[in-house]
């Protein structure tokens, strides 16, 4: 997997004064799509950001330096989270005897060596947004199982199995995975 440097730039638009800070943090975390990968990057965007805001206001806008400078470190954390949960999307589908799990988790344009790098990575992604009582039940999924690739025409499924828990990732393009987990009650 190489290094992807496209957040890096995105964090140095933070250097415009007043709204670079807004403006970096909306493009990050619409290329991320991840919150908690987004606040990595917030201390560099607040830094670039307030030097060259105080520089601008102490020159220009004395009389308003403390009020850009709240806009300027409230706005990206407010930004990224909006952002953030456009693209929550978890759908939880009750079956009779089985419980679904569906939702997309988003992909950066990353290459992989092998198919279990490609689903150790979404799967960690994706037990970020479960939530407890299927988190635990979830966790345990390392441990056991083969993981099964499944090449189509215009898709790849990664299935792994886990007595009756099943995960099957559908990478179809290279921005988002679908990811569906089957469990019993």
């Amino acid at each position: 997997m190489k290094k992807d440097i496209r957040p890096l730039l995105y964090s140095s638009i933070a250097i415009i004064p007043i709204g670079g800070s807004s403006i970096s943090s909306y493009l990050l975390s619409d290329y991320l799509r991840d919150f908690s990968e987004t606040l990595r990057y917030l201390p560099l965007i607040w830094g670039l950001s307030s030097l060259s805001s105080i520089l601008v206001t102490f020159y220009y806008f004395k009389q308003f330096l403390f009020e850009i400078l709240a806009i300027v470190i409230a706005a990206p954390l407010l930004i990224s989270y909006l952002n953030y949960k456009k693209y929550e999307n978890i759908k939880i589908e009750v079956n009779e005897y089985y419980l679904e799990i569906k939702f997309e988790v988003p992909m950066k344009r990353l290459s992989f060596d092998n198919p279990s790098a490609l689903f150790e990575y979404v799967f960690e992604k994706a037990l970020k947004k479960i939530k407890p009582p299927y988190l635990f039940k979830l966790r345990n999924l390392d441990n056991c199982g083969n993981l099964k690739v499944i090449p189509r025409e215009n898709s790849i499924i990664l299935r792994k199995r886990c007595g009756d828990t099943v995960v099957e990732i559908i990478i179809s393009n290279n921005d988002k995975a679908d990811l569906k987990v089957t469990m019993p009650y």
